[in-house]
């Protein structure tokens, strides 16, 4: 990404950093998942297609325009931008996307199980969770669902088969939730399968003496 705009450079740092927390804690993997951020009333920054979103520079971040998405830089995008695009145009507040394969969620996707049910108080910290049924990736489809998402109010969405988005005012808010929404999706796996659902790393410790 070259020639930033006021406040871009931030924007750009915030996301890498979220890429590398998000990367460490399994919730992306290789080339999967995308960020984004908006960096002024007509511009995102979002990560490229195919990077490692744990080891990204700020020079690997694409610059669009939200009003004319250039062709070239529409190709070096995550190809999930119309539904980052989507989201902005949904409503104003929001400032931050965050798309992973977060897997409690992903499972609880697959499994038509709510998080609220188990847990109410979880909508607190996340705000309201809206599931979206299967959509081809990149698909206008996909865009559309999600932007009648956001426009009705929803912080977290659980994709069907297809891992899961958060929004938030800050990359950081953005962030919070999609991990609140992963650690809840987690603890419930684990009263629904007793246990079972506890991964080899996390049974370790449990298993300590």
């Amino acid at each position: 990404m070259t020639d930033l705009i006021p406040h871009a450079y931030d924007a750009a740092t915030a996301l890498i950093a979220a890429g590398r927390s998000l990367s460490d804690a399994g919730l992306i993997t290789g080339a999967a998942g995308n960020l984004s951020a908006r960096i002024s009333p007509d511009a995102i920054v979002i990560t490229p297609a195919g990077a490692d979103k744990g080891s990204l520079e700020v020079s690997d971040l694409v610059q669009i325009n939200l009003e004319q998405p250039g062709a070239g830089a529409v190709t070096r995008a995550s190809s999930e931008l119309p539904f980052h695009l989507a989201a902005y145009e949904a409503s104003d507040s929001v400032r931050a996307v965050i798309h992973t394969h977060a897997p409690a969620l992903t499972a609880l996707g697959l499994r038509d199980v709510s998080i609220s049910d188990y847990l109410p108080e979880v909508s607190l910290g996340v705000g309201p969770i809206a599931r979206v049924e299967f959509h081809p990736s990149g698909s206008a489809e996909l865009g559309n669902a999600v932007g009648r998402a956001v426009r009705e109010g929803s912080k977290v969405l659980i994709l069907h088969r297809h891992g899961a988005i958060s929004v938030g005012s800050t990359v950081q808010q953005a962030l919070h939730r999609m991990q609140l929404a992963e650690l809840s999706a987690y603890t419930v796996l684990l009263a629904e399968d007793g246990g079972a659902a506890v991964d080899p790393k996390r049974r370790a410790l449990l298993d300590k003496p």
